[in-house]
């Protein structure tokens, strides 16, 4: 059976959600350095995050401190030190989880619900041959996807390491809904969440590439009842070719918790390891946008006139989603969504 591929989507919900890549980028470029010297104290990878294959000696490059190897048998892009448990306790869970909570908790939940994660729902219902279907959403983070899945009346719960986030959305979404649908679990019961579960779709909305063992997560998909696996992870895409060169800017696709990205060979030896075929993908990135808000950035640090910048908006960001889609259509952008179907089933 084809899959059922989908392409781009509007970027202009980025400029309000993600406001502050633009008007903050001195911060958050601190913050990456952070978290990534820290990264950097950890022990070195060996083994590909996605194949468990050996990596080359060789580093490909480097970016805001930080070495990048391409595995050489499933081309997955890996950073050079293992994502620890010191180092994952440190950036997701450590006091509830606080700092890592703040760049995800704004005060426009239902909003970020309605323009982003309404969309992702609704691929989900279009892709799949189950009408009264459960979702356990692991590594829900605020439980914006699980939201959304309230509101279209699907039956949705949620599980996350980080007290913060889930406290907070439980919050966001009993004032909506009445409902408090997510759970804090600690690392340990987490991949036992998914084992146990009888939903039909488990969903991952970026949460494998921040895995400290995504094979555990591969794992215990396969020992549980369900159906569907929906993931996004970010992609080996343009977005990388401009952070590596504009290390004075915010690098959003690689740094902090993405120590890993994926390639299309990765996707496909990651859906062998899971036991699935793609059933559909949904391919968008924000690699233009990306590009525009490091050269805004960079044109906020030099002496031009208010004219160069008012034509500098006026011209490039209109052609931002044109441009974009010949980049999705190429599968080379920064992020994929995929359904995926057990082989067994």
């Amino acid at each position: 059976m084809p899959v059922k591929v989908k392409y781009s989507k509007p970027t202009n919900f980025y400029l309000g959600t993600k406001k502050e890549f633009f008007s903050n980028n001195d911060a958050l470029l601190a913050e990456a350095h952070k978290i990534n010297k820290l990264y950097s104290q950890q022990d070195v990878r060996f083994e590909c995050k996605i194949c468990l294959s050996i990596l080359p000696t060789k580093v490909d490059f480097k970016s805001h401190g930080i070495g990048y190897k391409f595995c050489e048998a499933c081309g997955h892009l890996n950073g050079v030190h293992d994502d620890t448990k010191a180092f994952v306790d440190q950036v997701y869970i450590s006091d509830d989880g606080d700092d890592y909570s703040t760049l995800y908790i704004d005060d426009s939940f239902a909003k970020r619900t309605k323009d982003i994660y309404i969309p992702k729902l609704d691929f989900l219902s279009e892709s799949i041959d189950i009408e009264n279907y459960s979702i356990l959403d692991v590594g829900c983070g605020s439980g914006y996807f699980v939201c959304a899945a309230l509101r279209r009346d699907i039956q949705a719960r949620g599980v996350d390491v980080n007290a913060s986030m889930v406290n907070f959305g439980n919050r966001q979404i009993s004032h909506q809904l009445n409902q408090t649908p997510l759970s804090f679990i600690n690392e340990d019961c987490f991949f036992e969440e998914i084992v146990n579960s009888n939903d039909d779709v488990i969903s991952a909305i970026g949460v494998i590439e921040h895995l400290r063992e995504p094979h555990k997560f591969f794992k215990a998909f396969q020992e549980s009842s369900a159906q569907y696996i929906f993931y996004s992870v970010p992609m080996f895409s343009n977005s990388v070719f401009f952070e590596v060169l504009q290390q004075e800017v915010f690098p959003r696709q690689l740094s902090g918790g993405h120590t890993h990205l994926f390639v299309e060979e990765s996707i496909k030896k990651m859906n062998s390891i899971i036991g699935i075929s793609s059933i559909a993908e949904w391919r968008f990135g924000t690699d233009i946008m990306d590009l525009y808000r490091m050269m805004r950035t960079r044109i906020n640090q030099i002496d031009v006139s208010e004219k160069f910048v008012q034509l500098f908006d006026e011209k490039f960001s209109k052609n931002i989603d044109s441009l974009q889609s010949v980049f999705d259509e190429s599968h080379f952008c920064s992020e994929i969504h995929l359904v995926g179907r057990k082989l067994n089933k």
